[in-house]
């Protein structure tokens, strides 16, 4: 009978094991298709390299719910065909939360590994399809099309082609008869450099004859991967809570086209 007993004991230890490790793997699968933590959720850019000429450094940087994040890639990060980085974002901040379609860019700069010049840069502006997990995309591939510059591609202005301390115009249209309007962020990045604004977007659009606000965004100092040139790709974002429906951060983008020190782009026009 004792041994009856001890042998019901091992065998309800085993199925119990049995049992836990089944759970384990299937959460472990489970959270290898979300965010790596409760509250978060990640941009995973996947790089094509091919068209480079053995990269050495890559300056890649990420836009999306009010924030902005940056990664350097070096060494053994470009031994490849491909790079991968992972750009993790909370999905709740006190602008805005994080919703299926609202928009991101991500765009990764070709750095000489001396001067830290930019050689070329890719980039891609995207709509979350899972706010709460993992959003792939795939950079310096592909055509050129709407949302993205396609391969890695120079800028070639000479030293006549220099803007100097541009002001980025951001504007926001269609804000008449939204609700308890608060704070919103506008934010500019030209040449891997950020700058950004909280508005009181109340008191400005008293103030506004056309129902738009235009902040300005001036960026004074030389981006650190070089000065900023004619034909230099620029994003405008805006983030909040009351731009819903339909996305909580918008964004667009453009070449810059002149030398002048004014650059307007439109950011929310739906």
């Amino acid at each position: 009978m004792y041994k009856l007993q001890v042998n019901n004991k091992v065998l309800f230890s085993l199925f119990f094991v049995s049992v836990t490790l089944i759970l384990f793997s299937s959460s472990v699968i489970l959270f290898a298709n979300k965010a790596i933590a409760a509250g978060k959720f990640t941009i995973d850019p996947k790089i094509d390299l091919k068209k480079l000429n053995n990269p050495q450094k890559l300056k890649v940087v990420a836009y999306s719910t009010g924030q902005n994040k940056t990664k350097y890639l070096t060494g053994n990060d470009l031994n490849s065909n491909t790079a991968t980085v992972s750009f993790q974002f909370n999905q709740k901040n006190d602008l805005v939360t994080a919703g299926h379609s609202d928009e991101y860019f991500v765009c990764a700069y070709d750095l000489n590994p001396q001067t830290n010049d930019m050689k070329s840069y890719s980039c891609i502006e995207g709509n979350l399809e899972n706010p709460s997990g993992k959003n792939r995309v795939n950079i310096g591939s592909g055509p050129v099309v709407t949302l993205s510059t396609g391969p890695f591609k120079p800028v070639n202005g000479g030293p006549n082609e220099i803007i100097k301390n541009p002001t980025i115009v951001v504007w926001i249209e269609n804000l008449a008869g939204k609700k308890d309007l608060k704070d919103i962020q506008a934010v500019a990045m030209i040449k891997g450099e950020f700058k950004c604004n909280i508005l009181d977007a109340r008191k400005m659009l008293e103030k506004s004859k056309d129902n738009i606000l235009t902040p300005p965004l001036l960026f004074d100092k030389i981006p650190e991967i070089g000065p900023i040139k004619k034909g230099d790709f620029l994003f405008a974002c805006v983030s909040a809570n009351v731009l819903n429906p339909t996305e909580g951060t918008e964004c667009e983008h453009r070449e810059t086209i002149h030398t002048g020190n004014i650059h307007n782009i439109v950011a929310r026009h739906d």
